[in-house]
């Protein structure tokens, strides 16, 4: 971003906006919402993090796909079957059908040709440590970040086996920071924490996965300017006829939030600094 030099030399670079997506299923369309109502308000992301689905809103959105054109890709697609089954020993199903999306939507591109600059997470299932994904192929650190363990087969990218990054990092906030962002932004789709009776395997899965991560994700979230946590405890991780629902949930919550956006970007202001620093001068001759 251009910097507008001022009196003396000094920056007067306007804040940078970082916006965080977490994961949390097809709870995701959340993010598509939030992203509409900033979009509409003149607050674009000058950078992104995204975890899971999160990293899916957030890469299409990145490479020039907008809110609306997303919306409709939600509603259209069967989240349950967004898979094959496969014989590994690693996991029961794959998740290369995320990738084949991903590619359908802005081809085959990679992450650090983002118009908005990226990063996403995902967890390397050898040594638990979090993989922050900055360059490569979009498509691949989609499925990657998605990538649940124990029921996706763990994905490969320079020789490392990648699972899902909600294991360590759910809501990624600390990478926003490493981009240069100023104000950060963190949605978190699981800020209220229901675990519903399992149905399936995919649900018990789901509230294991979800369990395991709270603590991890209560961290990262307070490190953030602005948090936007509707309950949506109401919803299923994987029933996908609730997309407009949440979507309808992500852009109320994303008008609630203006206000204290724009107010955590006027805080980090040059004019900002510049009252308090005649403040100081005051006080320091008093």
């Amino acid at each position: 971003m251009a910097r507008r030099p001022g009196a003396g030399g000094k920056d007067l670079r306007r804040p940078r906006l970082g916006l965080a997506l977490g994961g949390g299923g097809v709870r995701g369309a959340v993010h598509i919402g939030v992203l509409q109502a900033l979009h509409e308000h003149g607050l674009e992301p000058e950078c992104i993090a995204g975890t899971s689905v999160g990293s899916l809103v957030g890469g299409l959105y990145a490479f020039g796909q907008s809110p609306t054109a997303i919306r409709k890709l939600a509603a259209s697609m069967h989240w349950r079957d967004i898979r094959s089954y496969t014989l590994s020993k690693f996991g029961l199903l794959s998740n290369h059908e995320i990738a084949t999306i991903v590619r359908a939507q802005v081809g085959e591109v990679r992450i650090e040709d983002a118009p908005i600059p990226l990063a996403f997470l995902a967890t390397d299932i050898s040594t638990g440590e979090a993989v922050v994904l900055r360059e490569g192929s979009l498509a691949e650190a989609v499925m990657a970040s998605t990538c649940m363990p124990g029921y996706y087969i763990p994905a490969t990218i320079a020789g490392r086996l990648l699972v899902d990054g909600g294991l360590v990092v759910n809501v990624p906030v600390s990478p926003l920071f490493d981009m240069g962002a100023d104000v950060t932004v963190a949605v978190e789709l699981n800020a209220v924490r229901k675990y519903a009776r399992p149905r399936s395997l995919f649900d018990v899965l789901s509230n294991a996965f979800g369990i395991a991560m709270d603590t991890n994700t209560r961290i990262e979230v307070d490190r953030a300017d602005v948090v936007i946590g509707p309950d949506l405890s109401k919803y299923e991780h994987a029933d996908g006829e609730d997309v407009w629902e949440l979507y309808a949930e992500g852009y109320r919550h994303g008008i609630l939030a203006i206000k204290r956006i724009r107010a955590a970007l006027e805080a980090k202001s040059p004019r900002a600094f510049g009252a308090l620093e005649q403040k100081l001068r005051r006080w320091r001759r008093s």
